[in-house]
């Protein structure tokens, strides 16, 4: 009877061994619950007037390929490549069309003339894009570091960039533009007025180059 009673008190402790075990575990869990925090800094807030008469959608795939050369003496003088790529899904949205800003309009009652002056060529106003990561293949002494992932990042949005100028998106924009302009005129003259536009004549878009 006493070892039925020894082992009983066995099954005892260890039951009560497991349930404290099992409360010790779940209160270190929930005591490691991560907690994050954003903080928002406001750098600027200005007035913009922008026009945007063209919006082209993309959707490209990046490759970018890194060989890093490394030479050891063993004893002879020998050169091993060590090499890293990463291949990128770029989605990206780029609004084309014009600043307005320094644009200025003046009204001439006397002799009712609209004025229209310092008008602008046609630009890329923003590019909002997002990339993902599909492969990337790395060696051991050639790995991906924070600085390479923000590069890849600034790399993406510049093809975007360059593939709008390639869509030929700025002349569409300017032609939107134009088209913008006439319905303009087509009110002026229709309430009695002329519109005057200094520079209408169309100049040939410059695009800023693209940073290697």
């Amino acid at each position: 009877m006493k070892r039925y009673g020894l082992i009983a008190l066995i099954l005892i402790a260890c039951f009560g061994a497991g349930i404290w075990m099992a409360t010790y575990w779940r209160n270190q869990k929930d005591a490691s619950i991560s907690r994050s925090q954003s903080t928002v800094l406001l750098e600027q807030v200005r007035k913009v007037c922008k026009l945007v008469t063209v919006e082209g959608t993309f959707t490209e795939l990046y490759n970018d390929t890194n060989i890093r050369k490394m030479t050891l003496y063993l004893p002879l003088p020998t050169t091993w490549n060590f090499s890293k790529s990463a291949l990128l899904e770029v989605k990206g949205k780029v609004l084309v069309g014009y600043d307005l800003e320094n644009i200025k309009i003046t009204a001439d009652s006397t002799n009712r003339v609209i004025r229209i002056s310092n008008l602008p060529q046609p630009e890329i106003l923003s590019i909002d894009h997002d990339v993902r990561f599909t492969n990337m293949d790395e060696s051991f002494f050639n790995g991906f570091t924070k600085e390479d992932y923000t590069r890849l990042a600034q790399n993406a949005k510049a093809m975007l960039r360059e593939k709008a100028v390639e869509q030929k998106l700025l002349e569409e924009a300017a032609a939107q533009g134009n088209q913008l302009f006439d319905v303009m005129q087509f009110m002026v003259e229709g309430a009695g007025w002329r519109l005057e536009i200094e520079g209408a004549t169309p100049q040939p878009v410059e695009v800023d180059s693209l940073a290697n």
